[in-house]
């Protein structure tokens, strides 16, 4: 059975982040005439919030230029990111693309010189603006510059392109606060096949916007380079990149918001580097600012996505970074804490940094398959453990080689933060560590929102009340929240005060019943309670059971875990027939593969059956194997429970933690399990037609040593 040690730990080494660029790509959903009588940087409701513009262009089938690739794809996926993961609305954001129906949102010379104006003078003097061009630049025979709209003719730019000068008093004379130009041109290959004017780097088209205040222009390449582009992607290697940054891996902070340096910052490092190791030839983005320009930015706060969705976006930047770097194997470590008081495991964040661990390891199995390899987990835990390895290793050279070492050569390892907390929003950030050399392989991260049972993985004990469900009353024209967010905040106040355990009204009681040696009875084994925290004294060898009761009167279900792993036989974490089908009618043969002891996510957990009019007490005895009659389990064995929560150090596959989370069914559920009998029955029978409804309560119990818990009162 899993152990339990917690740690306070130090910062985890002075790892360079390089995170921070920004980059838009252009091309996306078809845009539609502004709404009459809309005011620039208005939203309903709050008239003077600032508000963020996106006006984007991509131009791929020139009529008379030489044709560019994948540019509509730039345009496409990063305007699929500022609305869906950033905070820009569906009007705000404006795509000018060769493919639109509308010809009055095509690329043409006469729909440029109309649609400019008018969308830069909708924002608001507060507001923010992004413009991106990706496409042809041309120079004419006097040195003038000029964007290339679809229907330029190189030969003849002052008729027929977009003149720079004129592009910079449109910018000029737009009233937002912030203004982002960003530029992909001189496209590799761009230049061939092209007559008459010769093709100009996106440093140059960007170098007139310099002196302009409140103006920061991101260009592909310097002024001897071309865009290249990433066949793989079918992105310009730039807005790849750039796109990237803003889905939130160069929220270097990890403070939910992507601003200019970060943004810059993680464009630069992995254009840079992608280039060197990918390309022939070398690309780098370029900066170009005012000197002087005061404050950092924002270029898009992030919207928060599912912790699954954030996970597999982590995972496949990390593996990217891994085949770009050659790395032939990684070993993923429990996600730390970045707290207060330093990088913690299992502090503030109880189980989740293990669950997103695990995540995170099996989303890069999938992605490595005949790329690389990930070092077993048991592999890799004994590893940890016979070396005692600790957040202090993290720092040194030698602890990392020799670990590396131990599983057989290990290059890279992946170490995750738990970065910050607000509400049910989680910052977390990945980043890839060299165990032979003092250098990092690779960052990403992003930001994650919380379901109750995800909540529920932190550690707090609470008892969820009907009026907690009930939605917030709007207050001064505002829309209400969402009702998980105002349950997950009423959950944070109310677990500030004292462990529902220790509340006789609480309808749902936890007892821990220790076997005696030599004998089947069990006694129960008082905890101690301390604010929201509840422990039990546990000795190493002892064997213990679990017994939940339920005075509410009516049906309950529970998710029981043990240190992260689920007490019933479960699907592995993933398994696609998981999510719903929990399990089959009783006496069905169930043709998938559950296993005992695995680790899930609490939202995801094969539950309990608490009747309270067919059995007074569920008995849980260990881990099962298998459910029905004659069930099989594996007893609850203490193996180590050095637990304290200010002192886990070790990175150890122990935690000392027993979770119990109680929910209302709700119907139209394939399958659960549940307890039938008394006490001592081991018959574990199937039923139809429950699911997991509303959280209504979670109790957590932290086992350790007996001389861990010190005196009375301490």
């Amino acid at each position: 059975m899993p152990r339990t040690e917690t740690h306070t730990g130090r910062a985890l080494l002075g790892l360079l982040l390089a995170s921070g660029t920004l980059a838009f790509s252009a091309a996306g959903a078809s845009a539609q005439p502004f709404p009459s009588g809309s005011a620039g940087g208005a939203i309903a409701g709050q008239p003077d919030a600032p508000r963020k513009w996106a006006l984007l262009i991509g131009i791929e089938k020139y009529h008379r230029a030489n044709r560019l690739r994948y540019t509509i794809n730039d345009v496409r996926r990063l305007a699929d990111t500022l609305r869906r993961r950033g905070d820009y609305d569906a009007e705000s954001v404006l795509e000018i693309v060769d493919t639109n129906p509308n010809p009055r949102f095509q690329p043409l010379r006469s729909s440029l010189m109309a649609e400019l104006p008018k969308f830069l003078a909708r924002p608001g003097p507060e507001d923010h603006v992004l413009v991106y061009f990706s496409g042809h630049g041309f120079q004419d025979r006097e040195g003038k510059l000029y964007l290339a709209p679809i229907d330029c003719d190189p030969t003849d730019p002052p008729a027929t392109g977009i003149s720079v000068e004129w592009f910079r008093e449109q910018i000029t004379a737009c009233r937002a606060k912030v203004k982002l130009l960003v530029l992909d041109a001189c496209h590799a290959g761009g230049e061939k096949g092209i007559d008459g004017a010769p093709g100009v780097s996106a440093k140059d088209l960007g170098d007139p916007f310099r002196d302009l205040t409140g103006v920061v222009t991101l260009a592909s390449s310097t002024s001897d380079e071309k865009s290249q582009i990433w066949e793989e992607k079918e992105q310009s290697l730039f807005s790849y990149w750039l796109d990237q940054g803003l889905r939130g891996h160069a929220d270097r902070d990890g403070d939910g918001s992507v601003t200019i340096d970060e943004l810059y910052a993680y464009v630069y490092r992995n254009v840079t580097g992608t280039a060197k190791l990918r390309f022939p030839k070398a690309q780098t983005p370029v900066r170009i600012v005012r000197s002087g320009t005061p404050g950092v930015p924002e270029v898009v706060r992030l919207k928060p996505q599912s912790l699954k969705q954030v996970l597999a976006d982590v995972a496949e930047q990390l593996a990217w970074a891994m085949q770009e770097r050659r790395l032939e194997k990684v070993g993923v470590l429990e996600f730390t804490n970045d707290t207060k008081l330093g990088e913690l495991l299992g502090a503030d964040f109880g189980l989740l940094g293990r669950y997103c661990a695990v995540e995170l390891e099996r989303r890069m199995m999938d992605l490595g398959l005949g790329k690389f390899a990930v070092v077993d987990r048991r592999r890799l835990q004994k590893a940890l453990a016979d070396r005692g390895f600790g957040l202090d290793d993290l720092g040194s050279p030698d602890a990392l080689a020799a670990l590396s070492k131990q599983v057989g050569g290990m290059p890279v390892i992946a170490l995750g933060t738990l970065r910050s907390r607000a509400g049910r929003v989680v910052a977390l950030q990945c980043r890839l560590i060299q165990t032979e050399r003092d250098e990092l392989a690779g960052v990403a991260g992003g930001t994650a929102v919380l379901d109750e049972s995800e909540w529920a993985m932190l550690g707090r004990s609470v008892h969820v009340r009907p009026v907690d469900y009930r939605p917030e009353l709007p207050l001064d024209d505002r829309p209400p929240r969402p009702l998980t967010d105002v349950v997950i905040d009423r959950m944070d106040r109310r677990s500030q005060g004292s462990h529902p355990l220790a509340d006789p009204n609480f309808p749902f009681r936890v007892r821990i019943m220790v076997r005696r040696p030599g004998s089947k009875k069990v006694v129960e084994r008082p905890g101690v309670f301390r604010g929201n925290d509840l422990y039990v004294p546990l000795a190493q060898g002892e064997v213990y059971e679990i017994y939940a009761e339920n005075h509410s009167g009516e049906l309950a279900l529970m998710r029981l875990l043990v240190d992260g792993l689920n007490t019933l036989p479960d699907y592995p974490m993933g398994s696609e027939a998981k999510d719903m089908v929990v399990e089959p009618a009783a006496g069905a043969e169930d043709r998938r593969e559950r296993l005992p002891a695995q680790r899930v996510n609490l939202s995801e957990a094969r539950a309990w059956i608490l009747d309270p009019k067919r059995a007074k007490v569920a008995a849980v005895r260990g881990f099962f194997s298998k459910t029905g009659a004659g069930a099989k389990y594996r007893e609850f064995t203490v193996v180590d429970a050095r637990y304290l929560p200010e002192g886990r150090r070790k990175f150890t596959d122990q935690l000392g933690l027993i979770t119990a989370a109680f929910y209302r069914p709700k119907g139209d559920s394939r399958t659960v399990a549940t307890v039938q009998g008394v006490e001592r029955t081991t018959d574990v029978n199937q039923r139809e037609g429950l699911e997991c409804g509303n959280l209504i309560g979670v109790v957590h119990i932290r086992y350790l040593e007996p001389e861990a818990l010190g005196p009375p009162g301490h």
